[in-house]
């Protein structure tokens, strides 16, 4: 038997619900995909959130003739932007409050040679029981054409006119995602994602220079990275209809509603909140209450547009709606 620490992400992008409502864990990436493939039945895991904290433990397992695998669920190639292709199936014990500890390292995974961190994984375990609630993992989605996207948006406001330059902005746009992708995501920063990727999607679907400010000030809270107003800006203007918070390649979209919904209390008129990291776009709708729901409205990857939300197909949208809900004819 063989210990192993995992790590449940990281600001942004933190799985930890996700590898317990599933029991799992996965990761993504050339050298994590090769370790992933060392792990067996009866291997012991403690799930850790940062260097210093044990979020659960549990045993790799084996379900449906297997404990691991790689490259064979569509849900796990797409999430949130992240290809975490590699899995391997757990059943995890959860304690009350995470568990303090020393000497975790900054792998996202990596086989465990010390004793204490052993005994921890075992003492979760002994003192914790086996959650048994296992979600269901989500139904496949449908891939979406650039011929259906344009036909729908001309059905919702789209310049017939403008078409041909979308199709042609998406294709720039993934272009260069996938020139960044290919680099240090370290490197590939918000101001790079704001400026080459997001601005010219709003720009091809319609919205005027005049209406979008970048870095707009929120008195006491901070700058929007990007409002789009349904007038011509100007300072007594609270037409702010919707606002992007953009993130660099390395950061996740998790927390970018909590950061929006900071800006959107100053403009009464703001519908929706989006995230994205350039080419990932979460979509949040203000509800009767006034408040964004924690859970997203809609979902797009430009890179491999989908019906629906990979990660929760039941209950979010796909590229479509988000797209409707860039669409400044959706909203002047």
């Amino acid at each position: 038997m063989k210990y192993w620490q995992i790590a449940c992400g990281s600001l942004g992008r933190y799985y930890a619900d996700h590898f317990i409502r599933f029991g799992m864990a996965f990761v993504g990436g050339r050298e994590h995909i090769a370790t992933m493939a060392k792990v067996d039945v009866g291997d012991r895991v403690l799930m850790k959130k940062g260097t210093s904290k044990v979020i659960a433990a549990g045993e790799i397992v084996e379900r449906t003739g297997k404990h691991r695998g790689q490259a064979d669920k569509d849900w796990l190639r797409d999430f949130d932007g992240w290809d975490l292709q590699a899995y391997c199936y757990v059943d995890w014990h959860v304690p009350s409050t995470p568990v303090g500890v020393k000497g975790l390292t900054r792998h996202t995974i990596q086989n465990v040679g010390k004793q204490h961190l052993k005994d921890v994984t075992d003492e979760v375990i002994s003192n914790n029981p086996v959650r048994k609630d296992i979600d269901a993992e989500p139904e496949p989605t449908c891939s979406v054409k650039d011929t259906e996207i344009i036909r729908y948006l001309i059905n919702q406001g789209l310049r017939p006119g403008a078409a041909e330059d979308l199709t042609s902005t998406f294709n720039r746009i993934r272009l260069l995602a996938n020139y960044y992708r290919g680099r240090r995501w370290e490197d590939i920063r918000e101001h790079e994602t704001r400026t080459f990727l997001v601005m010219p999607l709003l720009l091809a679907l319609g919205w005027a220079e005049q209406q979008i400010k970048i870095e707009l000030p929120v008195k006491n809270i901070g700058r929007a990275d990007v409002a789009c107003f349904s007038k011509p800006f100007h300072r007594s203007n609270e037409e702010c209809v919707l606002i992007v918070e953009t993130k660099g390649f390395s950061q996740g979209l998790d927390y970018t509603r909590k950061q929006a919904q900071g800006y959107a209390k100053q403009f009464p008129n703001c519908r929706v909140l989006l995230g994205s990291n350039g080419y990932c776009y979460k979509a949040w709708t203000r509800q009767d209450d006034g408040t964004f729901a924690n859970k997203p409205s809609a979902y797009l990857n430009l890179l491999d547009p989908q019906d629906k939300y990979p990660l929760d197909p039941d209950n979010v949208k796909g590229c479509l709606e988000v797209l409707r809900l860039l669409l400044p004819s959706s909203w002047v």
